[in-house]
């Protein structure tokens, strides 16, 4: 007997160093992967560059619990992202591939943990393995692993919380619970209450279509309760003894409450938003996810419930928010291409069926990358074009030959395509989004620096230097959304006529950066007539200040003109507020 414990203990001893070097060599690969040619990735405007700039002060400041930007704190995040790209910048300096590691860690260890889930779940390697490989490869997945933001750091922490919190609910493993309410909570420094309260209801909706309000007694622990708070508390509870009701007005009532409420980006705001980018977000694995998800719609086992509710009931949480973001259903992404993964093995048996959807959503994909490679148009891109004719050769012109490998051959084509994209096409989009570009041109012209409309965070990260934004007055057309959001923008500055009134005599050059996106509203502005163009860039235009005698005549008529169009609202708003005084026809 003690003989056949110790071989069992030591076969169960072979069997967790087989499963460590398994997850060890899954996540090497998928962090080797994620990292390849992202140092060639510039961190860009408006976003990725509003957590770059606020991490870099942090660090400068060694203020490392009071998220701050141009001098001025902020609470339009929990810590975490900042915390993480903090310590990047400490280790690699500032740097645009520092501010990539922490996505790029994020991805992998979320590819690592979601095979280990896999398996413990499952009991199948081959599912588990599928199912990290598959996520891995995903196009919203790859996307987000690169970028500077919070979601791939909310997805790491979202795995496990949901992970867990269904092996602690089915099997009544409290060791679980503790580990899902802890893993909530760091969710929770991550993107804020959300974190807790979207998984919550998620592992509720499960239990209540399960029946079992047993299953659902389960899921308050107070063990995995005092684990949330023992996480969230030193940073929640010492923001409020530092900074009182302005860090709960701001974090909870403008960048939580508001955003559910009310739209930040009306454009935006359909019903069928998140109907259309979940297809596009699983790219290649699309219609390999939704086959799955109707092929087990009669068997309807718990799991099967499980991510059924996961994915779409996240899809339902953020369709009934008011702010639309494309990000914000990146957590459906994991069930999803669970489903997917289970359909791995028939694939791999040469089931037509599964494979034919798979083939479906891989020529999509392909399109899209052909359709990318003709739209950046400065890339070389004959190794894609290479790539993409291996895959019709393997998989359509020798078919029936390729049946046992043909998910190995979309796979590493798939992932042949990505690192295309990375090496040739997103060096040349993204300096299109970027600063890196403007920040030594605009520094470098002697004089004073403005900018005009919007003000890209990545202009003060990349050049050290804080500028001022020149706010012309917001038509009605664009105005469209709540006025309070407006309280979001912390940056330095003035409205227009305060910036001309305090220039009509400069003592040095006064240089102002238009982006092209604001070229329109530049054209229609009451002042332009006043700065000419000096240096065309990638991004934008950079003018400097004329003096009035240097006006040439074209805009001094033009001047006339726009004078008689608004004359009647300069009568009854010069003598007051700034922001109203120039209200043009823009």
């Amino acid at each position: 007997m003690k003989r056949k414990n110790k071989l069992n203990h030591g076969k169960q001893e072979t069997g967790e160093k087989g499963v460590l070097k398994t997850l060890l060599f899954f996540f090497l690969a998928a962090f080797l992967f994620l990292l390849w040619g992202s140092w060639l990735l510039p961190v860009t405007d408006p976003v990725e560059s509003n957590y770059a700039l606020t991490a870099k002060e942090m660090v400068l400041s060694g203020n490392w619990m009071s998220p701050q930007i141009y001098g001025t704190f902020w609470y339009d995040k929990p810590i975490m992202v900042y915390w993480l790209l903090s310590i990047s910048y400490t280790i690699l300096g500032f740097t645009s591939l520092a501010s990539r590691m922490p996505a790029i860690l994020s991805g992998a260890l979320s590819v690592t943990l979601l095979i280990w889930y896999m398996q413990r779940i499952r009991k199948d390697n081959v599912t588990a393995v599928w199912s990290g490989v598959m996520l891995a490869l995903s196009l919203e997945f790859w996307v987000i692993s690169h970028a500077v933001i919070t979601d791939s750091i909310l997805l790491l922490f979202t795995i496990p919380t949901m992970l867990s919190g269904y092996i602690g609910v089915m099997e009544g493993n409290r060791k679980h619970l503790v580990l899902a309410y802890a893993a909530a909570g760091f969710a929770c420094l991550t993107k804020g209450p959300v974190g807790l309260v979207l998984p919550g209801a998620l592992l509720l909706l499960w239990c209540l279509t399960m029946k079992s309000g047993k299953m659902a007694a389960r899921l308050f622990p107070w063990q995995g309760i005092l684990a949330f708070f023992a996480v969230t508390l030193p940073w929640y509870g010492g923001m409020y003894l530092i900074h009182g009701n302005d860090f709960v007005e701001q974090f909870l009532g403008l960048h939580n409450i508001l955003r559910a409420t009310s739209s930040e980006h009306p454009e935006d705001n359909h019903w069928y938003y998140y109907l259309v980018l979940l297809p596009a977000a699983l790219l290649p694995w699309t219609f390999t996810s939704f086959y799955e998800m109707v092929r087990g719609w009669k068997e309807k086992t718990p799991f099967y419930r499980f991510l059924m509710v996961w994915c779409w009931g996240t899809l339902l949480f953020y369709t009934l928010m008011a702010t639309k973001y494309v990000t914000y259903t990146y957590i459906a992404v994991v069930p999803a291409i669970i489903f997917a993964a289970l359909a791995a093995p028939a694939i791999r048996q040469g089931e037509k069926k599964p494979y034919l959807w798979t083939a479906l959503g891989f020529a999509l994909f392909l399109a899209a990358a052909i359709g990318g490679s003709i739209y950046i148009k400065e890339g070389s891109w004959w190794v894609l074009y290479a790539v993409i004719f291996y895959a019709f050769w393997s998989l359509v012109l020798r078919y029936k030959k390729s049946s046992g490998r043909r998910l190995t051959v979309i796979t590493a084509v798939t992932a042949s395509v990505f690192l295309c994209l990375m090496m040739e096409g997103l060096p040349h989009y993204l300096p299109r989004r970027s600063a890196i570009d403007l920040a030594p041109e605009m520094k470098a012209a002697p004089g004073e620096h403005y900018f005009f409309r919007s003000y890209p965070a990545g202009y003060t990260f990349y050049s050290g230097e804080t500028a001022i934004r020149v706010v012309p007055p917001v038509s009605g057309e664009i105005e469209e959304r709540n006025p309070l959001w407006n309280e979001k923008y912390v940056m330095p500055s003035l409205s227009d006529k305060e910036f001309m009134d305090s220039h009509r005599h400069p003592d040095k050059p006064v240089f102002l950066f238009v982006s092209k996106s604001d070229a329109n509203h530049f054209d229609h502005w009451f002042f332009k007539y006043r700065f000419k163009p000096v240096k065309p860039l990638l991004t934008g235009t950079i003018y400097i200040l004329t003096s009035e005698e240097n006006i040439p005549e074209s805009f001094k008529e033009a001047k006339k003109q726009i004078k008689e169009d608004i004359k009647e609202s300069h009568e009854t708003d010069d003598s007051d507020d700034s922001d109203d005084s120039a209200e043009s026809d823009e």
